[in-house]
């Protein structure tokens, strides 16, 4: 192909395979939030005293989070990060795949369980 001939339009490379990567994109940030959900659901309860604002604790001793509610919110990227670098060890065309997905994925995780954890280890008190 010369640099004055135009490209063929193909429908694989020029339709389904931007449709794809944008379902790929979309379905990774909603697997990664509902990823959250669920372990939000799984996690432990923390002691009742967590559940009071940080500032309103006047100083009482809480014990520090089980380590089980570290792990539930900790093994989903972890998981995803482990199924991603395999694949990207293994596979040749589609390394760049995997990264995006993982990365969709933590996008999609990420802020969610940092809001979470943030209003359970920091206490909430609606007004």
């Amino acid at each position: 192909m010369t640099g004055s001939e135009t490209p063929k339009f193909t429908r694989r490379g020029d339709v389904i395979g931007p449709l794809a990567a944008i379902a790929a994109v979309l379905g990774m940030l909603v697997l990664g939030f509902f990823a959250a959900m669920c372990a939000a659901g799984f996690a432990p309860d923390l002691a009742p005293g967590y559940a009071v604002p940080s500032d309103l604790r006047r100083h009482a001793e809480l014990p520090p989070p089980p380590t089980g509610y570290w792990v539930t919110w900790c093994a989903p990227p972890l998981v995803v990060a482990a199924v991603a670098g395999a694949t990207m060890l293994c596979a040749g065309r589609i390394r760049w795949v995997a990264f995006v997905a993982a990365l969709t994925f933590l996008v999609g995780y990420l802020p969610f369980a940092f809001f979470v954890v943030s209003l359970d280890i920091g206490g909430f008190a609606p007004t």
